[in-house]
């Protein structure tokens, strides 16, 4: 019966596996070759109004609770053709079926565990850092979609057929969530709503700068391309703060790196060279008790060098 067991976990595991990296790299293809997914959708469906579509689908799946908004906005900035509960099924049997094969193959206690959490919570890794990658691109481009909105307000273009330049010429992710922001405003949402429910799905300080000043201008009136040049300025001089403070920082972060991984590197090499030595006293519950202060202070360690050398400007 065991062995059955472990066939089925095992052709479970191997079709989830291979589907999830064909699914994502079908996903990572498509992002690459797309100059603006927004645009493409438009020409394929013929809907000028796609983007409120998909703008709807998202609203209406975070109507549930905290937990799956956060986790959808995750998603929705990693660009991945997936659903949070889709993701949280995919974990959930990844879990499964890894806690299955170890069992079988008769690993035990709580190297079980921690095997089969590790690699069935790979897919958040995934969405998250696909999405913290995107989320760095749409800020890095934030500033010559500034530039192109300056330059559009010179042409004699209104504020929105300036924004919506930014919408056609700039590629993903930037051009498509501006485009979003447009049919918003074309749909009735007022501008300033918009670009703030552009600014919640992808969080960014000189986001909330732009919104700002377009605000500002508004409601007070003034020179919009004076405004906006200055703006620009400013969020170049902040990149290169930021740049400066980061190659200041890199020797600490370095250090951070080495002080972090050598204990895991020492208790790796023991257990390579005398698996004896900790095995003997894996099923004492003594001795969980005893290393329970060591990996306490480690992760404590870990985090303080972290924050240490993370400077956010």
């Amino acid at each position: 019966m065991q062995i059955y067991i472990l066939y089925a976990a095992v052709f479970i595991t191997v079709i989830l596996i291979i589907e999830g990296i064909w699914f994502l790299f079908r996903s990572r293809l498509s992002g690459d070759r797309l100059v603006n997914k927004r645009l493409k959708l438009i020409n394929k469906t013929g809907q000028a109004d796609i983007g409120l579509t998909l703008l709807r689908d998202q609203r209406e799946r975070r109507l549930g609770n905290r937990a799956i908004a956060k986790l959808d906005s995750l998603i929705w900035a990693s660009n991945l053709k997936i659903n949070p509960y889709g993701l949280i099924i995919l974990t959930v049997t990844l879990v499964v079926c890894f806690f299955l094969v170890l069992t079988v193959l008769g690993v035990e206690g709580r190297q079980r565990t921690i095997i089969s959490m590790f690699f069935g919570t790979l897919p958040f890794g995934f969405v998250a850092m696909r999405a913290r990658k995107r989320r760095k691109l749409f800020t890095s481009q934030l500033i010559p979609a500034v530039d192109l909105v300056s330059r559009g307000l010179q042409a004699g273009h209104p504020a929105a057929v300036a924004l919506e330049i930014v919408s056609t010429e700039m590629p993903d992710p930037i051009g498509t969530e501006f485009g979003l922001a447009i049919d918003e405003i074309n749909y009735g949402l007022d501008r300033t709503v918009a670009l703030r429910n552009l600014g919640e799905r992808f969080p960014s300080p000189d986001m909330q700068f732009f919104n700002a000043a377009l605000e500002v201008q508004r409601e007070t009136g003034g020179n919009l391309v004076e405004v906006l040049n200055n703006l620009t300025k400013m969020m170049r001089d902040r990149r290169a703060l930021g740049l400066k403070v980061k190659s200041m920082s890199a020797e600490g972060r370095v250090t951070g790196w080495i002080v972090g991984l050598l204990p895991l590197i020492i208790v790796l090499v023991i257990n390579l060279m005398m698996p004896s030595y900790y095995a003997d006293h894996a099923d004492n519950p003594t001795f969980w008790r005893i290393m329970a202060f060591p990996l306490t202070t480690y992760i404590i360690g870990v985090i303080w060098m972290k924050k240490l050398v993370s400077i956010k400007l």
